[in-house]
């Protein structure tokens, strides 16, 4: 069983990657799911006056409900939204998790998006890895308008069943525009399936340097995707 990490800045920012997520669920002998986030989003309805707090306990609960179709339980760091540092409490908690559930692979963002949050994300990650001394493979997902200059070194693709299961949980974050985000997401999906002659997929980018005949996650998932009996296939 391999634990794969999904680590986010904010609730809501699993949308680049929950494609891929659905898949995985479909594996649960193979892959255990993990969400963690950086933040709560506490300054997402800023421009309604909502509170702080307020604001973070309904993306809590939005973010627990998308995750609870996932089969998971995200774990949040309670980083501020806006706001954000690499401290050590934090690298520290979630050196806890790691050592709870040693990661296999990790997914975060690109470390050059625009957004400040995302790039304390990342930092995050990689020194908590430094400290831990795990070594899993690490790979980035594209934020819609905050990752620039990302070459895509892997497409995950699917078709329209799970398509419309994403749109589904993303119009779960009601209070982020969920359907509005949904319908960037197919669109955007819909433009990476074009580059990888399929409906939709997702594309990620890699950390590490894949050497020639070097088997890595994604590989191995397309492998389980084209055996399974009735899986889910391109």
């Amino acid at each position: 069983m391999k634990n794969i990490y999904f680590i986010n800045a904010h609730p809501d920012d699993l949308n680049a990657g929950l494609g891929l997520a659905l898949i995985l669920k479909e594996f649960p002998g193979h892959y255990q799911i993990h969400v963690l986030d950086f933040t709560r989003g506490e300054r997402g309805l800023e421009e309604q006056h909502v509170s702080l707090d307020e604001c973070a306990a309904i993306r809590i609960k939005e973010e627990t409900a998308v995750c609870a179709e996932l089969g998971v339980k995200p774990e949040f760091l309670d980083q501020i939204d806006g706001d954000t540092y690499v401290t050590k409490e934090s690298c520290a908690r979630m050196a806890d998790l790691f050592r709870k559930a040693r990661p296999d692979v990790v997914i975060t963002h690109f470390p050059v998006d625009t957004h400040i949050d995302h790039l304390m994300c990342t930092a995050a990650v990689m020194r908590t890895l430094q400290m831990t001394q795990f070594q899993p493979e690490i790979y980035y997902y594209r934020q819609s308008m905050q990752s620039r200059c990302m070459n895509i070194d892997h497409y995950v693709a699917f078709d329209e069943r799970i398509m419309e299961r994403k749109c589904e949980l993303l119009a779960l974050y009601v209070c982020q525009d969920g359907t509005g985000i949904a319908r960037r997401q197919r669109i955007e999906d819909s433009f990476n399936g074009f580059r990888c002659a399929s409906p939709f997929a997702e594309g990620y980018a890699s950390f590490q340097v894949q050497r020639s005949g070097q088997a890595v996650f994604f590989d191995e998932l397309e492998k389980f995707r084209n055996s399974a009996d009735g899986g889910m296939k391109k």
